[in-house]
């Protein structure tokens, strides 16, 4: 794919380099067919350089292309499952973390979400808000917890920008106020023209939608900084934004008041073009970091300022600097942090790197020069972590907190390849004491004795300095496939970590997803009293049935899901009524199992309650083990007491053949041959139905004794006559 641009100019050069005349009548015909987005993407143009988030959104919008090999899997190969009919992932429960709660949920039928992000109210610490991708949408979502994130509502649904058909690249922040502030690209076509050619392109804006509910509905996108196709005289450009990153905070001008922040990356893509050959030369791309301003809610913003150097190279030059994933950030006092990836000057995807910081004490007015953290650079993570498929490039995404104590302390955690050879993915912690101006040598923070992978690695700091990290981790999978989410967190500023520490209670296989695509990065908030982690879960996937979901994990335990039977005890055969709690939310399908085995199903409604009626099987007397189990793994167990059941009819017909055959003796003793074997037959069963029938009030347990009493009766004929035979001979 980073050929396709250079292969698409040359191709369209040969077969446009055609006669003034000639071209021209084409390109009025072309004009007058309109523009068809077949025949120029941006996405071609910047491959491998753009966000995954919007990478993929395109190639799953645009369904006539693949990008990258990415095929988002249909509603087909969803509807077909090929694993087993019940697949239900055993939990293994972390020592330090609540049981995991797959939060999102599939509306439609492409049950695929992924790069989440999450944030926590300053003012309410239970009162959380989870944004991500969802497939099933034309934008992203957003979820809501007021409780800590034991119970969610959602899926809440932001627009996309008037002139666009989608959205990608979701990041949320609250504001000191309680406000929430939801950035994201919003994608759509428009004309491109290029000397008389008319062309259809990609643009991709930076909106921010805000919520006065806590998250619960979104305002109509606000337009923070518009992508733009500009024509002009002797050539046309594009101006594509991508992967947009979001910080609230104090006005360094204004403390009072909040700042939103929004640093994004611009790729300008230039077309030469000379009267009507348009293509007389190779397309430019300009590539730069650039931040925008506001300080009334997102009505309004600053003209964009460019907070990195503009790199510039040909469209098919594989080693033109790259600079990409900015991440800004507001400290305490006003200063503005923006941290980004520097591919340096071998390109990205290989080689060197190193991540830069930039710093403003002026309200984004003026930046310092960039500052290495690493001099020199370190070698960067490799676009895909072998044997994987899915991008992973976690050199791409530094991220960057500060002391909330001290401004000037800065901590910033990136991926980069391991010390030892063959580790191919660490992930690495860097401090600063100067605002950012030098940085410590980079530490190793996974504690892995493998050379697993590692990947994804997110920062959050508590209002108390305690510094928190995540990360998704494969070491605990010989394959190096399957991944869980790791954690540690240091509280004395970064000088030491404690011992890593599992999150999930199930490992994610990427292939039972998306398996070109899990997101470019994952979500971690922080108080002084819990943290919180979102990630790209596919648990709930196996082959055949992919499936991506959204898992949340909090340090306090979450209520564990609970049933309750009634009656609670009674006989055999009875119908019982099922009640259960906490379990996986909004229509999971919950498996009820008697002693073991599976005898219904139901559905979960809204906040993962649901009620179930069972019929209990005909057994024997004692407790028996009732089980709840979740698609998700998530398990509650009861007992049901049966009173009466088959030993107790095994019992009751011993001792009514005891009865019987006392009650034979008897009346054989006094037998006369004038006695009538029906009335004797009569008398025994008279005898002995008061006696059965007073066991069990079951239609199936009368049914059962009533057989038994025929069968004694029948019996006592049969013994009748024998002895009367016995007699007469």
């Amino acid at each position: 794919m980073r050929f396709g641009a250079l292969v698409l100019v040359l191709l369209l050069s040969a077969g446009l380099a055609i006669p003034l005349g000639f071209g021209a009548e084409w390109g009025e015909e072309f004009a007058e067919r309109g523009p068809s987005s077949k025949l120029l993407t941006t996405s071609d143009m910047l491959g491998e350089r753009i966000s995954g988030g919007a990478a993929y959104r395109l190639g799953a919008e645009f369904k006539e292309r693949e990008f990258e090999g990415f095929i988002l899997p249909t509603v087909t190969d969803a509807a077909k499952p090929m694993g087993p009919l019940i697949n239900i992932p055993y939990r293994s429960p972390t020592a330090k973390f609540s049981r995991n709660i797959m939060l999102t949920y599939d509306i439609g039928n492409r049950p695929y979400q992924n790069e989440p992000h999450v944030a926590v109210n300053p003012n309410n610490p239970d009162h959380i808000v989870v944004v991500s991708h969802d497939f099933d949408v034309s934008c992203a979502v957003s979820y809501v917890s007021f409780d800590g994130g034991e119970t969610w509502r959602g899926p809440g649904m932001p627009s996309p920008g008037p002139e666009d058909t989608f959205c990608s690249d979701p990041v949320v922040d609250f504001g000191r106020d309680g406000t929430v502030y939801y950035t994201l690209l919003s994608i759509g076509a428009r004309p491109l023209r290029i000397g008389r050619l008319l062309y259809e392109t990609e643009v991709a804006s930076v909106t921010v939608s805000v919520s006065k509910d806590g998250g619960l509905s979104w305002s109509s996108p606000l337009i923070a900084s518009r992508g733009r196709v500009v024509p002009q005289v002797d050539r046309a450009s594009v101006s594509f934004l991508d992967k947009p990153w979001m910080d609230v905070g104090p006005d360094k001008n204004d403390p009072a008041k909040d700042a939103i922040y929004v640093t994004y990356t611009e790729f300008r893509i230039i077309y030469p073009f000379l009267d009507f050959y348009p293509f007389v030369g190779e397309p430019t791309i300009e590539v730069s970091i650039k931040l925008v301003k506001s300080t009334d809610g997102g009505l309004t913003w600053t003209s964009p300022v460019a907070v990195s150097p503009v790199f510039s190279g040909l469209a098919g030059d594989e080693d033109a600097r790259l600079v990409q994933g900015s991440h800004v950030h507001v400290a305490e006092d006003g200063t503005v942090y923006v941290a980004y990836y520097d591919s340096l000057d071998d390109g990205p995807f290989k080689g060197l790197f190193t991540p830069m910081v930039t710093v403003s004490r002026d309200g984004g007015r003026t930046w310092s020069k960039p500052s290495p953290v690493i001099p020199g650079g370190t070698w960067e993570q490799p676009f895909f972590l072998t044997p994987t498929y899915f991008r992973s490039w976690s050199s791409m995404f530094p991220v960057l907190k500060t002391n909330p104590a001290n401004s000037n302390e800065a901590y910033i955690v990136f991926g980069a390849v391991g010390a030892n050879p063959g580790d191919l993915s660490d992930i690495y912690f860097s401090k600063s004491v100067d605002g950012g101006a030098t940085w410590s040598k980079p530490k190793r923070i996974n504690d892995d004795l493998t050379q697993r992978n590692q990947f994804f690695p997110t920062m959050a700091v508590s209002p108390n300095g305690t510094i928190h990290i995540m990360w998704g981790d494969m070491r605990d999978d010989p394959d190096n496939y399957r991944y869980h989410i790791y954690y540690t967190r240091s509280t004395d500023g970064g000088t030491t970590f404690m011992e890593n520490s599992r999150v999930t209670d199930y490992p994610s296989n990427p292939a039972y997803g998306i398996p070109q695509f899990v997101g470019d990065y994952w979500g971690i908030a922080a108080t002084n009293t819990d943290v919180y982690m979102v990630w790209t879960d596919s648990r709930a996937g196996f082959r055949g049935a992919p499936n991506q979901d959204i898992g949340f994990a909090r340090q306090r335990p979450v209520k564990s899901p609970s049933i309750f039977t009634s009656p609670p005890q009674g006989p055999a055969g009875q119908v019982i009524t099922i009640i259960g709690d906490g379990f996986a939310p909004r229509q999971r399908e919950v498996f009820i199992e008697f002693d073991g085995v599976v005898v219904s199903s139901f559905a979960t409604d809204s906040v993962g309650r649901f009620t179930a009626t069972i019929y209990i099987p005909v057994s024997g007397e004692g407790a028996h083990l009732i089980r709840a189990i979740d698609v998700l793994g998530n398990v509650a167990e009861a007992t049901y007491y049966t009173s009466f059941g088959f030993n107790n009819i095994n019992d009751q017909l011993r001792a009514a053949r005891d009865e019987v055959i006392k009650s034979v003796e008897e009346k054989l003793s006094t037998l006369t041959p004038s006695i009538e074997v029906d009335k004797l037959a009569d008398a025994v069963a008279e005898r002995l139905k008061p006696q059965l029938s007073q066991t069990s009030s079951s239609p199936i347990l009368d049914i059962v004794l009533g057989l038994a009493i025929v069968a004694l009766a029948a019996a006592l004929v049969s013994l009748a006559i024998s002895a009367r035979r016995e007699r007469k001979a």
